[in-house]
C-alpha cells in the first residue's frame, strides 16, 4: 500500500508564505539599517547631553574641581569611546554579537538542564537504579530550532525571520548597554560617579527585573547598599545607561524610523502566527496519515 501524504495545501500554504517572507525580508533588512543610521548620528549628540545632565546637577563640584586639562581630557575620551562604538554600530557587526548572545544562551540552558537532570537522577536514587531506566524516565529534548546558529542574512522563514529580528533587537541593546559602562568606567575614572554598576545589574534594569529610581533621559539612578551586610548603609549613585526609547524620544526622526520598522515587524508577526498554524496542522496531519498507514499495514493479511 502507498504511503499516505499530509494534505497538499499545507505545504503549498508554508511555501507561500515563504514567498511572502522573501518579499519582506529586504524591506525590513533596509529599514534596520536605515534605523541605525540614524542612531549613530545620535549617540554621540544624546551622549554629551546625559553626561552634562549628570555632572551639573549630580556632581557640579566634583566636576569644577577638575583641572581644565583634566576637563578636555574626559571631553575627549568620551567621544573617543562614542566614536569607536558608532563606527561598528551596524547590521553585520550586530549580527556576530547576536551570534555571541546566543551562544551564551544556549549554554545557559544547556547548564540547567543538565542540573534539572542530575537533580532528578538524584531523586531516584541516584546509580542505584535498575539500568533499564524504567524508574524514572525522562524526555530532554533536543535543541530546538531557535538554537540554530543566526545567518548574516535574513531568512525566508517566518519563524526564523523573526527570531533572527529579535537577537538583532537584543544584540542592538547590549552593544549600547556596552558603551555605557565603559563610558561609567571614564567617569569613575575622574571622580564624577561613585561606582560603576556591574553590567548584571545594568541588564536587569534594561529587562525590567529591577526598579531603578526617576532620573533623566539615559541616566540611571540606584541606592546601592555600600557593604554585603543586610543592613548597610545605602548611597544613591546616578550612572549612564543609554536606552532606544530615551533616544527615540528625544530626537523625532529616530522615533518615526522606528515606527517604520514596527510596521515591518507587525507583518512579520502576522506571518509568523499563520506559519504555526500551519506546520502544527501538517504535524498533525502527517501523523494521522502515518497512524492510518501503520494501522492497515497491521490488519492486512501477511503473506
Amino acid at each position: 500500500m502507498q504511503d499516505l501524504n499530509p494534505h497538499q495545501d499545507a505545504s503549498q500554504a508554508l511555501h507561500q508564505l515563504e514567498m511572502e517572507t522573501d518579499q519582506l525580508a529586504l524591506p525590513l533588512l533596509r529599514q534596520l539599517e536605515d534605523y541605525l543610521s540614524l542612531l549613530r548620528q545620535q549617540v554621540p549628540h544624546q551622549v554629551l547631553q546625559a553626561v552634562f545632565v549628570l555632572v551639573s546637577q549630580d556632581c557640579p563640584e566634583r566636576y569644577s574641581s577638575l583641572s581644565p586639562g583634566e576637563r578636555q581630557s574626559l571631553q575627549r575620551r568620551l567621544k573617543a569611546l562614542t566614536k569607536a562604538s558608532c563606527c561598528v554600530l551596524t547590521v553585520e557587526h550586530l549580527l556576530l554579537l547576536a551570534r555571541k548572545l546566543q551562544g551564551e544562551h544556549q549554554r545557559i540552558k544547556q547548564d540547567r538542564r543538565r542540573k534539572m537532570v542530575a537533580a532528578l537522577e538524584r531523586l531516584n536514587g541516584g546509580e542505584q537504579d535498575d539500568p533499564s531506566g524504567e524508574g524514572l524516565i525522562l524526555a530532554i529534548r533536543e535543541p530546538s530550532q531557535e538554537d540554530a546558529s543566526l545567518p548574516l542574512m535574513p531568512p525566508r522563514d517566518p519563524q526564523d525571520l523573526e527570531h533572527w529580528r529579535l537577537w538583532l533587537s537584543r544584540a542592538m541593546v547590549c552593544h549600547l548597554r556596552t558603551l555605557s559602562h565603559q563610558l561609567n568606567v571614564e567617569l569613575l575614572n575622574h571622580r564624577l560617579i561613585q561606582a560603576v554598576l556591574p553590567i548584571r545589574l545594568l541588564d536587569a534594569v534594561l529587562e525590567g527585573d529591577v526598579e531603578a529610581m526617576n532620573a533623566p533621559a539615559n541616566l540611571l539612578k540606584m541606592a546601592v547598599p555600600m557593604g554585603n551586610e543586610e543592613n548597610a548603609p545605602q548611597v544613591v549613585t546616578c550612572v549612564l545607561l543609554l536606552r532606544l526609547q530615551d533616544m527615540e524620544f528625544a530626537h523625532f526622526p529616530l522615533r518615526q524610523s522606528r515606527q517604520r520598522l514596527q510596521k515591518h515587524q507587525k507583518r512579520l508577526q502576522n506571518l509568523v502566527t499563520r506559519s504555526r498554524n500551519w506546520r502544527k496542522r501538517l504535524v498533525t496531519e502527517q501523523a494521522m496519515a502515518d497512524w492510518n498507514h501503520d494501522l492497515q499495514q497491521v490488519r492486512s493479511p501477511r503473506s
